[in-house]
């Protein structure tokens, strides 16, 4: 073998394909030599230059060798091995009666320039966000042409091209496309406008179960991209994308970037349903050098989120006051914010203050982890609130009662600023002053200590907690603390560990953003319940009379619960990644530089 890394093929399949690959037509060449590739450990790009074939069919032909076996080499009416040089090519593998994605735009006369932008747009938050859609590396190419042909019919219908257009790529044959990869070509034309009801479209429902997943993810990164060109400027770039527990933020610029910027979120409803953070869209607003107060919040996090450059000199509980004051820098900066009214910071300063309760055990001051844990307390709060505001928002469009809804949105809105308001400022500077006093105190001079020695079992010792409470199955509540727990340690010591926390740390976000996800809707569940029911505003309720349910509570209960289920079918796989050898040795060499 090549490269080492597979052993795939069954030995009589292995001799047969060699057979095929030196004896057969050119086209069973190909497709024998293709994987043979697959079995010697060679990429889909490497196997393409070596077959002449394209990276889609190769990868097409992998996944129909999974299924079908050797009969990928025969014809319908299942002609013998013996015979296999005479069997036709299947039709999928035709390329003659094909033609290009390119003539295809040609024919319709697409808006390349918007097209292209918006693939550049949809790819940029593909490689940033790999970590929450999942997806794998060959949907990328897929993604760049469902950008380019996603308007495929907007010149001879406007207020139906996205129904006109899947049609036509689903009677189209096209080169380098399987007839599954033109199906999900087909779905994310048809749901990257209106609303996306994806039971109903039966394009979707004619895929295999685990590309259906696939066809939305891509949907839903395309609507997004998609908005942020709604100007029809290709003016509005995306500056950075900051990946949080529960939500991802897209930093952008340009002429058109505020109304871009409130298109693309109003058409990040699919999103919230596919994956199991939050996006959220930020503008930057034009004009001169911005001061401290009105420059982008990430840009004054990144300046208080430097390395805190240990070395092995370092002793543990002077490690653990560098990172405990590195986290408080940060949650004051974002304090900042919160006091003049900028709710959005709320996700990321939730998650900032459950760090800062970790950090403080670890810098040894446990007796200011009372009032930490009533700030962080005081802050998810706030967070559930615009939690339920946001969430109930997506639904108005889907709501036959609207008006009801938008009632329940204002009202959590404003419960929201309400509760951020009530965070007591005073007793939150008292706590940050006496905590930095704490943290600047010199450490004992006999402490013997030294981080070096003991961060490989404390870290050990997170690991097997994590994974205790994830295979016994206790609760979402003590399975978030025990991964953010790891996470916050792998921070506060990377200095000293291999390179390969990256790659640890990595792997771990997909966990933590689907059990943060899976937290936030089980509260906002509760919190529902615990919610009046409607008022009856016109003549009198009945005696006895069971409570009016209340339209914009029916419909965030019902789509929190259809979020929980989701979620939970796919941690599992979420939680096999870090439970993986991969994981393991990465992790192991990480802990092993010390």
């Amino acid at each position: 073998m090549v490269k080492g890394q597979r052993a795939l093929l069954p030995p009589e399949d292995e001799e047969r394909l060699k057979v095929l690959a030196e004896t057969a037509t050119p086209s069973l060449r190909q497709r024998a030599k293709a994987i043979l590739a697959w079995h010697d450990g060679l990429t889909a790009a490497e196997t393409a230059q070596l077959t002449g074939l394209s990276v889609n069919q190769v990868q097409y032909l992998w996944r129909k060798y999974r299924q079908k076996g050797l009969d990928l080499f025969m014809a319908e009416e299942d002609i013998p091995a013996e015979s296999a040089e005479r069997a036709p090519v299947p039709a999928a593998m035709v390329e003659d009666d094909r033609i290009s994605l390119e003539t295809l735009c040609q024919q319709y006369q697409v808006d390349m320039a918007h097209a292209r932008h918006v693939s550049a747009l949809a790819t940029h938050i593909f490689d940033a966000a790999e970590n929450v859609h999942r997806l794998a590396p060959n949907m990328r190419p897929l993604l760049e042409a469902a950008a380019l042909v996603h308007n495929i019919a907007y010149e001879i219908d406007p207020p139906n091209h996205h129904l006109r257009g899947r049609d036509i790529l689903i009677n189209t044959p096209l080169r380098g496309f399987s007839d599954e990869e033109r199906r999900i070509l087909a779905c994310t034309t048809s749901f990257h406008r209106k609303k996306v009801n994806p039971e109903a479209e039966p394009v979707y429902m004619a895929l295999p179960e685990d590309l259906r997943r696939d066809a939305l993810a891509l949907s839903a990164i395309l609507r997004v991209a998609d908005g942020l060109d709604h100007s029809q400027t290709q003016s509005t770039h995306i500056d950075a994308l900051h990946l949080n527990a529960d939500e991802v933020e897209i930093v952008v610029s340009g002429d058109h970037a505020a109304d871009d910027a409130a298109q693309a979120q109003k058409k990040a409803d699919l999103w919230a349903k596919v994956f199991p953070v939050t996006v959220r869209i930020l503008p930057v607003p034009p004009g001169p050098s911005l001061s401290p107060e009105t420059a982008p919040r990430q840009a004054l996090l990144r300046q208080v989120t430097a390395s805190i450059r240990l070395d092995e000199t370092v002793s543990l509980a002077r490690a653990g006051r560098l990172f405990a004051k590195q986290t408080l820098e940060r949650v004051e900066t974002l304090m900042r914010y919160l006091q003049h009214g900028d709710l959005t910071v709320l996700p990321t300063l939730a998650r900032e203050a459950s760090r800062l309760t970790d950090a403080i055990i670890l810098a040894d001051a446990k007796e200011h982890r009372k009032e930490a844990k009533w700030f962080a307390d005081a802050v998810n709060e706030a967070r559930l609130l615009l939690a339920l505001a946001e969430r109930a928002a997506m639904l108005v469009e889907d709501s036959q009662e609207q008006a009801a809804v938008l009632e329940r949105v204002q009202s959590w809105h404003s419960e929201a600023r309400a509760a951020c308001a009530a965070i007591d400022a005073a007793r939150f500077k008292r706590m940050a002053e006496g905590l930095r006093l704490a943290l600047t105190e010199d450490v004992d001079p006999n402490e013997k200590a030294l981080a070096v020695y003991h961060v490989g079992r404390l870290l050990w010792e997170q690991l097997t907690a994590l994974r205790t409470v994830m295979e016994q199955g206790t609760s979402v509540d003590e399975a978030l603390a025990a991964v953010r727990r790891l996470q916050d340690y792998l921070l506060a010591f990377r200095d000293l560990l291999g390179a390969e926390v990256s790659q640890v740390l990595d792997m771990l976000t997909p966990l933590e953003s689907y059990l943060t996800a899976i937290q936030v809707a089980q509260a906002l569940l509760n919190r529902l319940e615990r919610l009046p029911a409607a008022t009856t505003k016109k003549g009198r309720k009945p005696k006895n009379a069971p409570s009016a349910p209340d339209a914009a509570i029916e419909a965030l209960r019902a789509s929190q619960n259809e979020l929980i289920e989701m979620l939970a079918d796919s941690l599992s796989n979420v939680w096999a990644s870090v439970n993986s050898p991969i994981f393991r040795r990465a992790f192991a060499l990480a802990v092993a530089a010390p």
